[in-house]
C-alpha cells in the first residue's frame, strides 16, 4: 500500500496541474462581445428559404417530417454577419422521433453558412449541433470565424431526417471577438506543462527505455496530432472537397452559381441550383464524416501502439508485474492530460469519446502484447532452468 501511495505522489503534480486545467479552461470563456446581438427569435416571414412542413409560434419554430416526406428547412440571413471575424451561435434543440436518414448528418441541425460574392456557398459546413432520436429541450453554443469570401451569412434549421420532428427556440447570433487575457493565460499554461514534460520525462527514465526512441516518437506524434490547428487539416480536406464541387458543377445542367447578391425572397420551391448545391453540400458532408473516422482511427493507433511498446519494453527490461500496472495508469494519465491539452487552442475541442477511443486502443494493445509477453517469459523461465541444469 505504501509503494502505491508513493506512486500516486510522485504524479500528484500532473494529477494536479490536469486539474487545474480542465477546471480553469472548462469556466474560462474566450470570447467577449464585439456588438449588438445580429439575430434573435427571428419572426418566420423573415425567413430567406422556407423549405418543407415549417410552422413558428411565439418564438418556437417546428420542422415536421413524415415518413417519406421532404426535409423540412429554414434559412435567416444575419444582417451585418460579414463585418465581424467571429460569431456566436446559441440556441435550443428538441426532437421528437427523428430518425437518421440515408447519411449519418441527416437529422435535426442548427448550421450556419457563409456565401460568396457569387451566391455560392463556401464549402464549410459550420455545423453547430445534431440532433436524432426523441429528448427534451438541450441548449447549445458555438463560434465561428468568418471566412474573408463571405459576403451574406444565413442561420439555417434543419430537419434533414427520414421521420419526425424537431422544434428550435431561443435563436441567437451574436459578434463576439477573443479577450485580450486569453494570450496570457494561454502562454502561461503551456510553460507549465512544458517544464512537466521535462520533469518526467527525467522520471520516467525514457532515455534509458529499451525501446526509447521509438517510444519517444510515438508520444511526440500523439501530442502533434492532439495540438494541430483544425484550419490545417479543413485545408487537407479542401482538395477533396473541391474535386467534388466540380464533379456536382459538372454533372449539373446549370453552374451552381447565383449572380444575385441580395437576400433572395422566401420560396419552399426546389430549383436546379438549389439541389445542385444540396449535392454539393452532400458530398462536403461525406468528406467531412470521412475525415472524422480517420481522427478517430488515428487515435486508436497510436495509444494502441504507444501502450504496446511500452508493454514490450517493459518485457524486455524484465520488469516486476505492477510495473504493468504503473504503465496502464500512466497511459489513462497521459490520454487525459493530451485531450485537455486541445483547451489551449482556438479551434480544437476536447471530448470524453476521444479518450474513450484512446482507452479502446491500449485494451487492444494490452491483449495483442498478452500472447508475446507469455512467450518471453516462458523463454525466460526455459532458458534459467537450462542454465541450472
Amino acid at each position: 500500500m505504501t509503494g502505491w501511495i508513493q506512486k500516486l505522489r510522485m504524479r500528484l503534480p500532473a494529477l494536479l496541474l490536469l486539474a487545474a486545467t480542465l477546471l480553469f479552461w472548462g469556466r474560462y470563456d474566450l470570447y467577449e462581445p464585439a456588438g449588438p446581438v445580429l439575430l434573435q427569435s427571428p419572426e418566420l416571414d423573415t425567413a430567406s428559404r422556407i423549405n418543407g412542413d415549417c410552422s413558428a409560434a411565439e418564438g418556437r419554430y417546428v420542422l415536421t417530417v413524415e415518413p417519406g416526406g421532404t426535409p423540412a428547412s429554414l434559412n435567416f440571413t444575419v444582417p451585418g454577419g460579414t463585418e465581424y471575424r467571429y460569431l456566436r451561435v446559441s440556441g435550443r434543440i428538441k426532437v421528437t422521433g427523428v430518425v437518421v436518414g440515408r447519411l449519418p448528418w441527416l437529422c435535426a441541425r442548427l448550421v450556419l453558412i457563409q456565401y460568396d460574392e457569387s451566391g455560392k456557398w463556401i464549402p464549410r459546413s459550420h455545423r453547430v449541433v445534431t440532433e436524432n432520436g426523441t429528448h427534451d429541450w438541450t441548449a447549445h453554443e458555438n463560434v465561428f470565424e468568418m471566412d474573408e469570401r463571405a459576403v451574406r451569412v444565413d442561420l439555417m434549421i434543419q430537419q434533414t431526417g427520414s421521420e419526425g420532428s424537431a422544434e428550435f427556440d431561443q435563436l441567437i447570433v451574436d459578434p463576439v471577438r477573443l479577450r485580450p487575457s486569453f494570450r496570457i493565460w494561454q502562454i502561461l499554461f503551456v510553460m507549465l506543462w512544458i517544464v512537466m514534460a521535462a520533469l518526467y520525462f527525467h522520471r520516467c527514465r525514457l532515455h534509458s527505455r529499451r525501446l526509447h526512441i521509438l517510444i519517444v516518437l510515438n508520444a511526440v506524434a500523439i501530442i502533434a496530432g492532439t495540438l494541430i490547428p483544425e484550419q490545417w487539416i479543413d485545408t487537407t480536406a479542401d482538395f477533396s472537397k473541391e474535386q467534388a464541387e466540380r464533379i456536382v458543377e459538372a454533372s449539373s445542367r446549370k453552374p451552381v452559381t447565383n449572380t444575385v447578391v441580395q437576400q433572395p425572397r422566401a420560396t419552399s420551391e426546389a430549383s436546379p441550383t438549389r439541389d445542385a448545391q444540396q449535392r454539393l453540400e452532400q458530398r462536403f458532408n461525406y468528406v467531412d464524416m470521412v475525415i472524422g473516422k480517420l481522427h478517430g482511427i488515428g487515435h486508436f493507433v497510436l495509444f494502441a501502439s504507444l501502450c504496446f511498446l511500452l508493454y514490450l519494453s517493459a518485457a524486455l527490461e524484465r520488469q516486476p508485474r505492477i510495473y504493468y500496472a504503473k504503465v496502464a495508469f500512466d497511459m489513462l494519465l497521459f490520454a487525459a492530460i493530451t485531450e485537455s491539452l486541445q483547451h489551449l487552442t482556438l479551434d480544437r475541442t476536447p471530448g470524453l469519446s476521444d479518450w474513450m477511443v484512446d482507452v479502446a486502443g491500449m485494451l487492444t494493445a494490452l491483449v495483442l502484447f498478452l500472447p508475446l509477453g507469455l512467450w518471453l517469459l516462458l523463454r525466460r523461465t526455459g532458458n534459467a532452468e537450462s542454465e541450472v541444469t
